[in-house]
């Protein structure tokens, strides 16, 4: 799981960033995405690092 570094505020959702071998990544999800998996997009947004992104299965998750 990469740890996110970063978020960015989308007309319809919201991009993460993270680090993957020295190199900067990137994935979008929509705003209906985040609440069907439950992801608080303003707490997202405002601590971007309290989450990680599993490549393998495409999901944001809040670290415990």
């Amino acid at each position: 799981m990469q740890r996110i570094t970063t978020s960015e505020r989308l007309p319809g959702g919201i991009t993460v960033y993270w680090k993957a071998g020295g190199d900067e990544m990137e994935t979008s999800f929509s705003f209906m995405e985040l609440v069907d998996r439950r992801i608080n997009s303003l707490d997202l947004l405002e601590h971007p690092t309290k989450y990680v992104f599993d490549e393998g299965s495409g999901s944001l998750i809040l670290k415990p």
